[in-house]
């Protein structure tokens, strides 16, 4: 085997060298085809839209066949003449000041122009060049659109009148929804008169029609309250509900986004609700701050509540705020408790003849707004008990401890509404006196930075 393959390699090598260099058949690499005329010079016809289109090969190896025919696509989209008509949709618009003329352009450029039946009449590479020419029938291009703006008509009028038996219920929420939807369907033509021929005959024209029934709703829609304040008071634990309504032609409206906001003692952004089947919502007002100056409870239209997901939100924002709903206020009256301050301060079992304590606490009430009353008309009695007792001596040191107790009770139910007591306070002095005093400025101290902080938390 091993000298068979020996022979067949000398054989070879033998025959090589018999041929000489000017017997082997040279090869030219083929020519490249002449690029059709389309490539070089644009056609123009009066029968097709055309769409030319390149793509290099070389910075798109894969998809530059994909990505040359979108191009040619998109040309021949912007040979498409579009322009807004007088009675369209846009025009509208305009002249009501709702949308700018370049609010408007930016609409009718950004409809996305699709073709179907498209033909491809040709493709050339050249090195690392790729060209398409595509093109379509005008005729064909316009009953291609014809057929589906019928469609899209119908679809528009279908949602439309599912709208209108929503409004009969008062239902504004899905309402307003199948309203946007309607105006959205026919998007694509709202440079262009939309007639509609409803099926007991009625010529709309469609798009001004669901926009004026949008129209109508924001200019009917009214926010109220039953509630001309809001009182907050002890008797309430500063705590009350209020009823807002939401009111279409006279009646209760179902589904409609409404935001509230009222200060609290924690910065909260708007609370988003939603008006029930009554046309009601509900708002626990609490937790205001007792030093907000002109509180009150705050209530509109949350546009954003009525823009679904799959819409144009700026659109939208532009439609809806084009007629404002009124807002509402309610002004929140903070009705701040009295007190009346009961003080036994006693040293060493004798009564002091300066109640130190029940000054500080009347400073410390006085500093925070609040105001004292006679016992009979006060909303709540502040009870202090405070006693020194000695606590022995240490060399050249006498000590004293100190027992307090603060209780508020609520002078109109008669119930206990906070307590706190200790009787760990030592003053450490010379004397004994002096270390009693020392212990009664430690309770003043506990009362301010503690006891009566909690004890207005307890109530307020």
């Amino acid at each position: 085997m091993q000298k068979f393959a020996l022979h067949i390699f000398l054989f070879l090598l033998i025959f090589g060298s018999c041929v000489t260099p000017d017997s082997v058949q040279k090869t030219e690499p083929p020519k490249n085809t002449p690029a059709p005329e389309w490539v070089t010079q644009r056609p123009t016809s009066n029968q097709y839209y055309i769409g030319i289109a390149s793509c290099n090969k070389k910075i798109n190896p894969v998809d530059y066949a994909a990505i040359a025919k979108k191009s040619a696509l998109n040309d021949m989209a912007s040979s498409v003449s579009v322009r807004v008509q007088g009675q369209s949709f846009l025009n509208t618009m305009e002249v009501n000041k709702v949308f700018s003329e370049d609010f408007s352009s930016n609409i009718n450029t950004t409809t996305d122009i699709e073709f179907e039946d498209y033909e491809t009449v040709g493709s050339y590479e050249k090195n690392q060049e790729y060209f398409i020419y595509l093109r379509i029938s005008k005729s064909a291009y316009q009953e291609q659109q014809a057929r589906k703006k019928n469609e899209a008509l119908q679809q528009s009028y279908n949602l439309y009148e599912r709208a209108q038996e929503s409004m009969k219920r008062n239902q504004l929420g899905s309402g307003m929804d199948l309203l946007l939807h309607a105006l959205f369907a026919i998007k694509p033509y709202w440079n262009e008169p939309n007639h509609f021929v409803t099926p007991s005959g009625e010529d709309l024209l469609l798009d001004q029609q669901i926009y004026s029934d949008i129209e109508r709703i924001l200019s009917g829609l009214q926010i109220k309250s039953d509630e001309n304040g809001i009182v907050l008071n002890t008797k309430n634990q500063f705590s009350q509900s209020c009823a807002i309504k939401a009111i279409f032609n006279g009646n209760p409206a179902t589904g409609v986004p409404l935001t509230t906001h009222f200060p609290t003692s924690k910065y909260l952004r708007p609370k988003k609700q939603s008006t029930g089947p009554d046309g009601k919502l509900m708002v626990q007002v609490q937790d205001v701050p007792m030093d907000t100056k002109s509180p009150q409870l705050e209530v509109k239209l949350d546009i954003d509540g009525w823009i679904a997901m799959d819409l144009d939100e700026k659109i939208c924002k532009r439609l809806l705020q084009s007629t404002p709903v009124n807002s509402l206020q309610v002004p929140i009256y903070m009705i701040k408790p009295t007190f009346f301050i009961r003080s036994t301060e006693k040293e060493l079992g004798e009564n002091k003849q300066q109640q130190l304590l029940a000054i500080a606490v009347q400073s410390f009430l006085t500093q925070q707004g609040f105001t004292t009353a006679s016992q009979s008309k006060a909303d709540y009695i502040i009870d202090i008990e405070a006693n020194t007792t000695s606590a022995g001596q240490t060399q050249d040191f006498s000590s004293a401890l100190l027992d307090l107790k603060l209780t508020l009770t609520d002078n109109q139910e008669d119930l206990l509404r906070y307590q706190n007591n200790t009787n760990a306070i030592k003053g450490v002095q010379l004397s004994i006196p002096a270390a009693s005093a020392e212990a009664y400025k430690k309770g003043k101290n506990l009362l301010e930075d503690e006891w009566l902080k909690l004890m207005l938390q307890a109530i307020l």
